[in-house]
This record gives C-alpha cells, sequence and structure tokens, in this order.
C-alpha cells in the first residue's frame, strides 16, 4: 500500500501549531514523500519484510542501518520527508514502532528555528514510551544531525532504559536526540506532550497549541511594551524576524530544568543496537 505524504497533513515546520505532527500507529517506510505501512511476510517477521523492501528498493540494507528513536516530530511523516527533501540520503527511509521504558516525552525549554516548542526525554520510571525507531544509515543520520541544532545525540542503553520494536526484537542501545536546553517548567512542572502516547505517565499531558499560549502569556507579562498578539502574531513576528526564536530560548532559560534526569553516558555513537 502506498499512502501520499499530504494524507498525513501539514508538517510542523510549516504549521508549529500541529507538532508533533501526524504520527501513524504502524511501522512504515517512507519512500521519497510517500509512505509505505510495513507488515510481515507470510513466510517472516516485520524485519525479514523490511530487509526483502530496502533490497527491492536498492537502498541500504539492515546491516548497514543503526536505531535511532523518533519521539517527536520526527516520527511524523511530513516532518521527515521535509527535513530529507534536499539530501539523496533520505531516499527511503525506515521507521518501525516501538517502545523504550523509562522515559517521557516532555516540551523542551527553547523554540525552533520555525516556531514551535519541540519535544525532549526526561526518565520517567515506570512510564512506557511509544516511539518509531528510524532505522538509519550513516548518511541518513549525518542529515538528521544537521537538522537538530538545538539538541544533541545521545546513546541510550538498553541497561538503563529497555527498549524494543513491535516485532518483539530488544535494542542493546539506540541513539535519540535530546534538547541541549533541558526541559520547560510551567507550573514547575514538565508537561507531557500530547499526541504521543506514554503509559504510565503520571505527567499532565498539553497540546503544542496550549504550550504556545502559556509562554506567550508568561512573554508578554515579562515583556509589556512589545507584546505578541496571540499565537498568530507570535508566528507572524518569528516569520518576519522581528521575533528571534534565540531570544525567545535564552528567556525560557528560568524556566527550566537541565537534562530530566536522564543517565548521559556521553556523545552518540553508531551502533547496531542488537539487530
Amino acid at each position: 500500500m502506498r499512502i501520499e505524504g499530504g494524507e498525513f497533513g501539514p508538517a510542523p515546520v510549516d504549521d508549529p501549531r500541529c507538532y508533533p505532527g501526524q504520527i501513524p500507529d504502524y511501522s512504515y517506510l517512507l519512500v521519497r514523500d510517500a509512505v509505505h505501512p510495513l507488515e510481515a511476510g507470510s513466510t517472516g517477521g516485520l524485519l525479514d519484510a523490511l530487509d526483502d523492501s530496502l533490497l527491492r528498493l536498492g537502498a541500504a540494507p539492515l546491516e548497514q542501518r543503526h536505531p535511532v528513536l523518533f519521539y517527536g516530530s520526527n516520527a511524523a511523516p511530513a516532518q521527515l520527508a521535509r527535513k530529507y527533501a534536499n539530501s539523496s540520503a533520505g531516499f527511503v527511509v525506515a521507521a518501525v514502532l516501538g517502545a523504550v521504558d523509562g522515559v517521557d516525552a516532555v516540551y523542551s525549554s527553547h523554540v525552533s528555528p520555525y516556531g514551535a516548542v519541540p519535544a525532549t526525554l526526561i526518565a520517567s520510571p515506570g512510564t512506557s514510551l511509544s516511539v518509531h525507531v528510524g532505522l538509519l544509515h550513516d548518511k541518513q543520520i549525518f542529515v538528521l544531525d544537521k537538522s537538530e541544532p538545538n539538541y544533541h545525540r545521545r546513546t541510550l542503553w538498553g541497561a538503563d532504559y529497555p527498549a524494543s520494536l513491535a516485532s518483539g526484537e530488544a535494542l542493546d542501545s539506540s541513539t535519540a536526540y535530546l534538547s541541549r536546553h533541558g526541559v520547560l517548567l510551567l507550573d514547575g512542572a514538565p508537561r507531557r506532550v500530547a499526541g504521543v502516547r506514554a503509559d504510565g505517565s503520571k505527567l499532565e499531558a498539553a497540546t503544542e497549541e496550549a504550550i504556545l499560549e502559556e509562554v506567550i502569556g508568561l512573554w508578554n507579562r515579562d515583556h509589556p511594551r512589545e507584546p505578541l498578539a496571540g499565537t498568530n502574531g507570535y508566528l507572524k513576528a518569528i516569520r518576519s524576524g522581528a521575533l528571534r526564536p534565540a531570544d525567545v530560548t535564552s528567556w525560557l532559560k528560568h524556566m527550566s530544568e537541565p537534562n530530566g534526569g536522564l543517565v548521559d553516558r556521553g556523545a552518540g555513537e553508531l551502533k547496531t543496537g542488537g539487530l
């Protein structure tokens, strides 16, 4: 089955209010800007079917790919298609449904270049976070790294945060993009990203629109001489350059927590993760 990318709505880079975007509840291959759902074949499992598809498409095989957690807009086909639009590396992107235990997806204490308040991960014992596991080759990871200036890619080890694919395979390790700016605290607590399933989470969920409205209200309180006229006024100011994301990010520092309590074992490495 082929599903045109437009069926998944706008990319958050085009409309930040829809962050994290429409995320499929199944594994898929993104082939240029079209989505192909992945299912186990009649004679093998999901990964066998995936490897067969990669071979048929002339793409890098599984043995050359590494697991990268997609938990925010990177899991949305529309956003992924935009990120890889100008790179031949993104011809075939594999995203396999999975879960990570002991973490939750919350809002980061920064504003993206396009105006969204995006996601990051925090330690959350007892929570099982639904993710897509991007199985990417080195060039694809390079492109994704370049698209994430506000993040560093870090290794999450299975011993600390058990991760697995929906098809049953456990990952020895994976890498994830973690915010360089820490976790946004509103009323002293993180807010969970609505639209991302997190079984067992005890955090209050909020949509991107609700977060933007709250952040804009606080900005106007602290900047009475330069108030923003709601979300539309904020996005207009971001797009025109009248308001710089870096300035909002700097202001948000007083409402941040450094790293969300995650065990950080250093820079991201390209590992097979036991696939």
